[in-house]
């Protein structure tokens, strides 16, 4: 509605002065032609032309002024690789945002190391499962020779095993890691899942059905997005009918979140064949890395710059919650001084509107956000609103009208309540508020009143309510 008028009013404001324009003009012509006809002509065609270049230049100004404004959105990647080059440009500028240094290296590091792998392009197969189903014994098949000690004893392996190797019809260098046993103990757990997380392919191997604790490890890596093999192991000490039922059990049970095909049985080192019977799985993986090979590493990059990223942004969380907890106690105790020395009977939450304007602004700045004192008033008004019609007013001065004179004399804790109360809401108010800048300046789905009610909830225990009264008691100086 506004755009409408504000075009019609332009336009009749337009016309007017036009027809000013040519009145004037034709008099400035009648004037000059007295003189001479030519210099008359002269004179008013370069008006003309100079009236045709103004008028030229408004409607052109206008019209960027009026136009519907579209926000600009970034195009979206085209390809799988495309996302992950803007996943890491993403990630240097979260980086540079954290303030904490040692933290701050720690990730730099770490994202450095992710940006080499993208770049060298390498492969990685991780070989992963519990103790003694035969992940070494598949690496040193994989290889072509004896690449690591091989026993029946439950964890040989005590350390990730790095192997580069040749696979037939694939082109690129293949790094190929034998990680510890996922359920070994000595505390490798930990430290094997961080290993299948970089995998470009994962080989998980199993030698019989899955348990329990395998099946559970098994659906974390898959529901992170980790291209898996299910690799069924020691296939040579079963009968043909029992390899048939369980790889159609270990099908059964991935389904459809592994594509059968990409379960698959082998004898790593066979008993009674002197080669082990790898076949195919070497037919699985150079199928998936023809296919599939530079997305892999694409999706790997992706999925790993994205953990950094969020690790990046809980540490800038952590720093602007410090940062905005200062704001929030230095405006409760402006507000406090204001309000104890009104002489109020109650406290009115719109004589710290102000306050809670100012708050505002300054919350915004710690989020990187830029508010105006117009908006800025127009949200502390409103909250205020909401925390009246919650009755939280009344509520606050019943808590600390009990906390206040645990602590103070009757009539110092009645004098000084007003004050407390009012520093107790905006509090309250700033806490609201940080949720609001967090959440992208959105309330959420249930609005400012869901966010108010919480964080007073949160608020009101009494643990919580007498150290703020201490608090209170010692930022206001009372004896």
């Amino acid at each position: 509605m506004k755009r409408p008028l504000i075009i019609a009013v332009g336009v009749l404001i337009f016309l007017g002065v036009l027809l000013w324009l040519i009145s004037t003009l034709g008099t400035l012509y009648a004037g000059l032609s007295s003189l001479h006809p030519w210099l008359a002509r002269l004179i008013t065609i370069l008006i003309v032309l100079l009236m045709v270049g103004a008028i030229g230049v408004i409607v052109y100004y206008g019209w960027l002024f009026l136009r519907p404004r579209t926000r600009q959105t970034p195009p979206l990647p085209k390809t799988t690789n495309d996302a992950a080059i803007a996943q890491l440009q993403s990630l240097d500028q979260q980086l540079s945002q954290v303030e904490d240094e040692v933290a701050r290296q720690a990730l730099v590091a770490r994202a450095k190391t992710v940006t080499h792998a993208f770049e060298q392009q390498h492969l990685q197969l991780v070989i992963v499962g519990s103790g003694s189903v035969g992940k070494t014994s598949l690496a040193n098949a994989l290889m072509g020779e004896i690449a690591g000690e091989t026993a029946v004893t439950k964890g040989t392996t005590t350390a990730q095993q790095n192997y580069r190797v040749a696979i037939p019809a694939i082109d690129g260098e293949i790094l190929l890691t034998d990680s510890p046993g996922l359920l070994d103990a000595g505390g490798m757990d930990r430290a094997s899942r961080e290993l299948a997380t970089q995998a470009d392919l994962l080989l998980y191997v199993v030698d019989n059905d899955l348990h329990r604790a395998q099946y559970e490890i098994l659906t974390q890596l898959l529901a992170v997005g980790k291209r898996t093999i299910l690799v069924f192991n020691k296939a040579d000490l079963y009968a043909d009918d029992e390899i048939d039922l369980i790889l159609e059990r270990l099908r059964q049970r991935v389904g459809p979140r592994l594509e059968g095909r990409d379960v698959v049985a082998i004898a790593s080192n066979p008993k009674d064949f002197p080669t082990p019977e790898i076949q195919p799985l070497i037919d699985r993986i150079i199928a998936i890395l023809r296919a599939e090979g530079r997305d892999l590493i694409a999706n790997n990059i992706l999925l790993q710059s994205q953990r950094l990223s969020l690790e990046a942004k809980y540490l800038i969380s952590q720093q602007r919650q410090q940062q905005a907890d200062k704001v929030i106690d230095c405006y409760q105790w402006i507000g406090a001084g204001v309000l104890a020395a009104t002489p109020l009977p109650v406290v009115d939450m719109l004589a710290t509107a102000a306050i809670n304007t100012q708050m505002v602004v300054e919350l915004g700045k710690v989020y990187g956000i830029a508010v105006s004192i117009e908006d800025a008033r127009t949200l502390a008004l409103s909250l205020a609103k909401t925390m009246g019609s919650l009755g939280l007013v009344k509520g606050a001065l019943k808590l600390l009208t009990v906390g206040l004179q645990a602590n103070l004399a009757t009539a110092v804790a009645g004098k000084l309540l007003q004050g407390v109360s009012a520093a107790y809401l905006t509090r309250i108010a700033g806490k609201s508020f940080v949720d609001y800048f967090e959440n992208q300046q959105d309330w959420g789905d249930g609005g400012m009143q869901a966010v108010v009610e919480k964080h007073y909830q949160l608020n009101r225990r009494d643990q919580i309510v007498q150290q703020f009264v201490q608090q209170a008691i010692t930022s206001m100086r009372i004896k």
